[in-house]
């Protein structure tokens, strides 16, 4: 590796992916590597690395074009299934929201509805929205990150899944401020999306209910 290239160490081992800290030139940047999954089958398994690697990097350079917070890319390698993104230095969300006071949380999550509203219009599913993916910096900016499983679908469905997906989350780890940051997403998501649709953006809201009737829901990551 260049020598102006450097990992120092690492961050995080994650069930798909390795995240290093380190220097890309003089900027600090993360190094989100795709670890190869040794119960596939070797070209499957670098089939599906390289095509998450190129579609999550894809993802974090279209998604700034409608104003959302997310790490810049500096360099893809998809054959080593490694993205180099800028290193956004703050707390996540989830450490956070028992800090909190009511209106704060209502700023922040409202915020995150407007973010997921953007995305779910121009098409594109984050498909793991977690309190987690979210870092608030110390001038209080939100990023998004972890597009690792994102998609794109214009259908009701799969937006309505992103939503429900997220309101598990709110529920399994933030169960008793859950309501108050779930209607605040909710709001700031609406405030968006029913300037294009309000029938649409009602169609997808309600049909969390829909989702939530059938049972257990298993992501797709898990299915592989």
């Amino acid at each position: 590796m260049n020598s102006s290239i450097i990992r120092e160490h690492l961050l995080k081992k994650g069930a798909e992916a390795y995240l290093y800290y380190g220097k890309w030139f003089d900027k600090e940047v993360i190094f989100k590597h795709r670890i190869p999954k040794n119960y596939r089958l070797n070209e499957l398994d670098q089939r599906i690395r390289v095509f998450r690697t190129i579609n999550e990097a894809k993802a974090l350079i279209k998604v700034k074009e409608y104003g959302i917070n997310v790490p810049k890319v500096y360099e893809i390698d998809s054959e080593k299934a490694l993205i180099i993104m800028d290193f956004i230095p703050g707390e996540k969300l989830k450490n956070l929201v028992p800090t909190f006071n009511n209106s704060k949380l209502i700023k922040y999550f409202e915020k995150i509805g407007e973010f997921i509203a953007r995305l779910h219009l121009h098409g594109e599913i984050h498909g793991d929205i977690t309190t987690s993916n979210v870092i608030i910096t110390e001038q209080e900016e939100i990023f998004l990150i972890d597009f690792g499983l994102h998609e794109y679908s214009e259908t009701i469905e799969d937006k309505s899944v992103d939503l429900h997906l997220f309101k598990r989350v709110l529920m399994s780890s933030h169960g008793n401020k859950y309501k108050i940051c779930f209607n605040a997403f909710l709001q700031g998501y609406r405030l968006i999306y029913e300037k294009t649709s309000k029938r649409d953006c009602d169609a997808i809201i309600k049909n969390i209910e829909v989702i939530e009737t059938r049972g257990r829901y298993i992501k797709k990551s898990d299915r592989l």
